[in-house]
C-alpha cells in the first residue's frame, strides 16, 4: 500500500524514541549508537532547510522540462491538455523511481514530483474538457488527493482530500432549497463521523504509518465542525449559495455554537487528557472573538489586541505557577518521564543488548578450586 519500505519506516520510529531516551538520559550514548547499528535505516531524509531547497530546484527542474515539452508540441487545447495529463503521469513514475532506487523519503524532492504530478493532471483534465462542474473537480481532487495520501502518506494531501470532500458536499447540498437549510447539520454530522472514524483508525497497528496525517484529520474534523457552526461562516456560505445579502434563520442557534464549541473541546481536552481537543479548542477561542468582533466593534481593535494580549499572558502565567505541582494529570514542568522507553520495541532493546562487546582483563572475583583436596585450594605451589 504505502510506497517507502515498511521495515525503514518501523526503524526509523525506533530510532526517534531512542533519541527522545538519550535526550533525557534514560539510555547511555554506546546504548544509543547499539540501537542504531540493530536498527538500520536506509532511506535518504535531510534536514528541513535542505528539504526545502531540494523541493524548490526539483519544482523549477519540471517547469523547465514542461516548458520544453509545451515549445516542442503543437499548439492546440487538446495537444496541449494531453501534454499535461501525460507529465503528470511521468512525474509519478518518477516518484516510484527516486524512491525504489534512490531510497528518498520526505526529502523534498518526492513532495514535489507527487505536487507536480497532481497539479499537472488536473490542468490537463481541465484543459481537455471544455467545462468540468464544482462537483466533477471537487470529486476528482478528492481521488487525486486520497492516492496522495494512501501511496505516500503525505499529511497535506490528507488535508486536501478533506477540504474536498466538504467542497464535495458543499455544492451537492448548495443546489436545492432545502439542501441549503440543512448544509450546515449536514456538515457537523460528517465531521463528527469522520472524526470518530479517524480516532478509531489511528490505533490499528497496521495503519501505524498514517498515524501523523490521521491525528491532522482529527483536527480538520473538528474544524469543520466549528466552522459549520460558526456564525459568520454560515452567513457568509448562505450569502454565496442564494446570493443574497440579509439576515440567516437560526441566528441565536449559530451565535451559541459560535462561542461554545471552543470552551467544550478545551474542557474535552482537559477532562480526557487529549491534546487534539485542547489545541483546537484554544486556537478556535480566537476565531470566536474575531467573529464577534466583526460584527460588534466595542472597542478599537489596537486596544482590543493590547487588552486580549494582556489577559492571555496573566492567563498563561497564572496556569503555568497553578500547574508547577501536578494537578488533575496537568503539569507545566518538563517531565524526565522514563515510560518513553515504553515506545521502544523490547525485541529490539533485547536485540541491540545482545551484541553488547565482553571486555577482556576483567576481574571476575573469587574462584574455589584447582586444589588436590577436594577443591579446597590446598595446592602445591604458591
Amino acid at each position: 500500500m504505502i510506497a517507502y519500505k515498511a521495515l525503514y519506516l518501523d526503524n526509523r520510529e525506533v530510532r526517534e524514541q531512542a533519541d527522545k531516551a538519550l535526550s533525557k538520559n534514560i539510555i547511555t550514548q554506546e546504548e544509543s549508537d547499539r540501537i542504531y547499528g540493530a536498527y538500520p535505516y536506509n532511506l535518504y531524509t535531510p534536514n528541513l532547510f535542505i528539504r526545502v531547497g531540494l523541493f524548490l530546484l526539483t519544482v523549477l527542474a519540471l517547469l523547465c522540462c514542461l516548458g520544453l515539452c509545451m515549445l516542442a508540441s503543437a499548439g492546440n487545447d487538446r495537444s496541449m491538455g494531453s501534454l499535461f495529463i501525460f507529465f503528470g503521469l511521468l512525474s509519478y513514475g518518477a516518484l516510484e523511481l527516486f524512491i525504489h532506487v534512490r531510497g528518498i523519503c520526505r526529502a523534498g524532492i518526492d513532495d514535489a514530483l507527487l505536487w507536480v504530478a497532481g497539479l499537472m493532471i488536473a490542468i490537463g483534465v481541465n484543459i481537455l474538457a471544455d467545462h468540468i462542474g464544482p462537483l466533477m473537480q471537487s470529486t476528482m481532487v478528492l481521488v487525486l488527493a486520497l492516492i496522495g495520501f494512501v501511496r505516500y502518506a503525505d499529511r497535506l494531501m490528507a488535508v486536501v482530500a478533506f477540504a474536498a470532500l466538504l467542497c464535495l458536499i458543499f455544492y451537492r447540498l448548495g443546489e436545492s432549497g432545502i439542501g441549503r437549510a440543512l448544509l450546515p447539520f449536514a456538515v457537523m454530522g460528517v465531521s463528527v463521523a469522520l472524526y470518530l472514524l479517524f480516532t478509531r483508525l489511528s490505533v490499528l497497528s497496521r495503519l501505524r504509518f498514517y498515524h501523523s496525517g490521521l491525528i491532522v484529520l482529527r483536527v480538520a474534523a473538528l474544524l469543520s465542525f466549528y466552522a459549520a457552526g460558526n456564525y459568520y461562516v454560515v452567513r457568509e456560505a448562505n450569502t454565496f449559495t442564494t446570493h443574497q445579502q440579509g439576515q440567516i434563520a437560526l441566528g441565536f442557534l449559530w451565535w451559541t455554537l459560535t462561542g461554545l464549541v471552543p470552551v467544550l473541546y478545551i474542557v474535552r481536552g482537559i477532562h480526557k487528557k487529549d491534546l487534539v481537543f485542547l489545541w483546537t479548542g484554544l486556537g478556535l477561542v480566537a476565531g470566536a472573538v474575531f467573529t464577534v468582533r466583526y460584527y460588534y466593534h466595542i472597542l478599537p481593535a489596537e486596544l482590543a489586541m493590547i487588552i486580549g494580549g494582556c489577559i492571555l499572558i496573566a492567563g498563561a502565567w497564572s496556569l503555568i505557577r497553578w500547574l508547577h505541582e501536578p494537578k488533575f494529570g496537568l503539569t507545566s514542568a518538563d517531565l524526565d518521564n522514563p515510560a518513553i522507553l515504553e515506545g521502544l520495541p523490547v525485541e529490539g532493546m533485547i536485540l541491540a543488548e545482545s551484541f553488547r562487546p565482553v571486555a577482556g582483563g576483567v576481574d571476575k572475583g573469587v574462584h574455589f578450586g584447582g586444589g588436590t583436596s577436594g577443591g579446597g585450594g590446598a595446592g602445591g605451589g604458591y
